[in-house]
């Protein structure tokens, strides 16, 4: 008897912070992907995209940490 042909999961991500950033992380590598792979003018829209990107990042991490 054959058994059923699991399909490959994805790891289950366990850190709350990790799991939470993780569609950002995954966005940013996909800009960068492009930036390398883009034209001389479609470069700087992508370049001012990705930098939009990370400065949004940064003011919500500068944003969420404690008032200490």
């Amino acid at each position: 008897m054959s058994s059923p042909v699991k399909s490959p999961s994805l790891p289950l991500i366990r850190n709350p912070l990790l799991r939470q950033e993780f569609p950002w992380l995954v966005s940013e590598v996909v800009l960068l992907l492009i930036l390398f792979n883009a034209n001389p003018p479609e470069l700087w829209f992508w370049l001012v995209v990705l930098l939009v990107v990370l400065l949004y990042r940064v003011e919500r991490w500068w944003s969420s940490r404690p008032n200490a």
